[in-house]
């Protein structure tokens, strides 16, 4: 049975090398640059979702390298890398500019609950307006709320060497 593979990820990549150079040309690549022995099968497990294996950036520059001298058009995990980190930076894109509609969000519904607030704090306020003013707080809370989930993202170190983080996913 053939497992299916997510397009543009290191597994498709190497599915694409062994399409085009075989598992045991894969392994004879792998094998001079690393001066180590390796298995048609390492090669076939490097392609397989399931085993959590990929080969090294030399590696996978190497199997580029091979599948491009052996007439494979591009170079797989060049690719897979590149198609990743846009991505990844869509998906921080994404996660700064929710960032800001719930900062606007939040700026709409503080007023609004500064109005209500007012309102009941007025001589001759009624339970409607005191009412109004849980309802904008409640509101308020929930933005609160959505703004201290996603401001950790910003903290997570990812795919860099820095302390720090330009933001995450946009959850």
């Amino acid at each position: 049975m053939t497992k299916l593979r997510t397009p543009d990820t290191f597994q498709d990549a190497m599915t694409k090398v062994l399409t085009q150079i075989g598992p045991a040309g894969a392994a004879r690549v792998i094998t001079a640059l690393t001066k180590r022995d390796y298995s048609a099968r390492t090669m076939r497990e490097w392609s397989d979702p399931d085993t959590g294996t990929l080969p090294t950036l030399m590696q996978a520059l190497a199997l580029d390298t091979a599948h491009r001298l052996a007439g494979g058009e591009d170079a797989p995990f060049r690719d897979a890398f590149s198609q990743q980190l846009g991505i990844k930076i869509q998906q921080q894109k994404a996660c700064r500019l929710a960032l800001v509609a719930d900062s606007l969000d939040f700026i709409h519904k503080a007023g609004e609950l500064h109005s209500a607030l007012f309102a009941a704090a007025q001589p001759g306020s009624s339970p409607r307006d005191h009412h109004r003013a849980l309802v904008e707080a409640q509101q308020v809370d929930g933005v609160l709320r959505r703004i201290r989930r996603r401001l950790p993202n910003f903290l997570r170190p990812t795919m860099s060497t820095g302390s720090g983080n330009t933001g995450g996913t946009h959850q």
